[in-house]
C-alpha cells in the first residue's frame, strides 16, 4: 500500500500486531503496560482509536490518522512499547516486525470489524461474552 494511504484522514485500518515469536503470552505486568499504552492513545491525539483488544500474543487495534500518519505512529508505539515493558523483566523484542493491515472500505464493514475485534476473546474461549474481557476498548460511534 501506499505509504500516503496512511495519512488519509477519511481512512480506517484494522491493525493486527503480534508479539514476538520468543513472546508465547504476555506477562501479567506487560500485558498491563502495553494496556495501558492503549488508553492513553485517545488522549495523545496522534491516531484516532476506534476499537482495540489485547489478546495474549497479540493486538488488535482500530484507528484512523490524526496528527500523525499509521505507520509513522505504530513504529513509535511499538518501540515505546517495547520499552516499557523492558521496565518490567521482559527482555529482548515484544513485537514482531510489520504489522498485518486491511483499509475499511464502508461504514457497515466497519461495525463489522468492530464485532470482529471485540468477540475475539469469546471465539478464543477465554470468555463467554465480549464485555467479560477487560482488555477492550470501543469508542462511541
Amino acid at each position: 500500500m501506499p505509504r500516503e494511504v496512511y495519512s488519509n484522514p477519511d481512512a480506517v485500518f484494522h491493525l493486527t500486531i503480534q508479539g514476538h515469536p520468543e513472546v508465547k503470552v504476555f506477562r501479567k505486568s506487560v500485558r498491563d503496560s502495553v494496556w495501558e499504552a492503549v488508553l492513553e492513545i485517545p488522549a495523545r491525539g496522534q491516531i484516532e482509536l476506534v476499537a482495540a483488544c489485547l489478546m495474549p500474543d497479540h493486538l488488535h487495534l482500530l484507528v484512523k490518522p490524526g496528527q500523525d500518519n499509521v505507520l509513522d505512529w505504530l513504529n513509535s508505539w511499538k518501540s515505546w512499547t517495547t520499552r516499557e515493558a523492558w521496565r518490567f523483566g521482559h527482555r529482548g523484542p515484544l513485537w514482531q516486525p510489520g504489522m498485518w493491515d486491511r483499509t475499511i472500505r464502508s461504514g457497515e464493514d466497519l461495525l463489522t470489524v468492530v464485532r470482529y475485534i471485540l468477540e475475539n476473546p469469546v471465539r478464543a474461549n477465554l470468555v463467554q461474552s465480549f464485555d467479560e474481557w477487560q482488555f477492550s476498548y470501543c469508542a462511541e460511534m
